[in-house]
């Protein structure tokens, strides 16, 4: 099998396997970031593991997790983790892990509750996959509700956690492209501003959000088409509004990598009435998260253009994550 997702056509065959009851308000679909479940409480569940990187892989276990629930119009609450750690790791890098969780629990307010640590010949590095359980504030915002002109925007800029992930493994290249003091920048753009997306739902906790996602493998890029597929819309995007950094073109530039189509932990992409879209991303802004609007819904499904000016294209979909390219 080759790295990355699975196809999208192939995981929806998959998914029918799992379960179907009348408490399970969203289930497994491909594209979702997190399922929803109806008990005393409703609940929203989710599971990601971390398998890009190794440094500071407490963070982004946490982060990856609560923007999943976020995503879904909900509170991240509780966390249980599965560490799993080759024979040769070092002594010394098992408390470091569950130290930088514990704080990272601590600074998005989420409990960690339990999990499973073993040391296994089956990984060659560390690896953490965890689950978060949270409890829902409102009716979900699923990934299939952005409907015909509506806009689509966008937190943060694309490839955050892509370029926090290439400076940690790609110390001394990234080091000499960047500069001293950009290589600095980017290896704080981890904790700020940070892959989390808690802060944009917390902004947007009463804004009438009709689709959100939290962009992962394959980026930007993916997560605009996992929108459109699921709602059976099409998405017509300016690639003038997408926020980029320097630093991240540069790097892509070098690596030769699409930065729409890199990890991109750490943004926030919802759909909106024209009036809910602008007013939200104005307390967004306001709230220090930078966002725009960077394109409108269509009503003529599987037609995602990116426009360059005066040229439409097609917007790419990475079934691959262009990060691992280079990792």
């Amino acid at each position: 099998m080759r790295e990355g997702k699975i196809a999208p056509e192939e995981l929806s065959r998959l998914l029918k396997e799992t379960s179907r009851a009348p408490e399970i308000i969203v289930g497994a679909e491909a594209g979702e970031d997190a399922a929803v479940v109806r008990s005393d409480k409703t609940i929203i569940i989710t599971a990601d593991p971390i398998t890009f990187t190794q440094e500071n892989i407490g963070t982004y276990t946490v982060a990856v997790n609560c923007n999943d629930i976020v995503a879904m119009g909900g509170i991240p609450k509780y966390l249980t983790t599965t560490i799993l750690l080759p024979p040769d790791s070092n002594h010394e890098k098992l408390p470091a892990i569950f130290k930088e969780i514990s704080n990272a629990c601590r600074q998005a307010d989420v409990l960690w509750v339990g999990g499973h640590t073993e040391v296994t010949s089956a990984v060659t590095r560390i690896v953490i996959s965890a689950q978060m359980v949270g409890s829902l504030f409102k009716e979900p915002t699923v990934t299939s509700g952005a409907q015909a002109g509506e806009l689509l925007v966008m937190s943060k800029w694309a490839g955050l956690e892509a370029t926090t992930i290439l400076a940690r493994e790609k110390k001394k290249m990234c080091r000499k492209l960047l500069g001293r003091e950009g290589y600095k920048q980017v290896l704080d753009w981890l904790h700020d501003p940070g892959i989390s997306i808690i802060g944009e739902g917390r902004i947007l906790k009463e804004t009438g959000i009709t689709a959100g996602h939290d962009p992962t493998e394959g980026g930007i890029a993916t997560g605009i088409h996992e929108i459109a597929s699921r709602s059976g819309v099409g998405v017509c995007i300016d690639s003038a509004k997408i926020n980029i950094r320097q630093e991240t073109l540069k790097l892509c530039k070098y690596f030769d990598l699409d930065p729409l189509g890199i990890l991109s932990s750490g943004v926030f992409l919802f759909t909106a009435p024209p009036e809910l879209a602008v007013d939200a991303c104005a307390k967004l802004n306001t709230g220090g998260i930078p966002a725009a609007v960077i394109g409108e819904i269509t009503p003529d499904p599987g037609e995602i253009i990116l426009m360059q000016g005066e040229k439409a294209g097609s917007l790419p979909i990475y079934s691959k994550d262009e990060l691992l390219k280079v990792l």
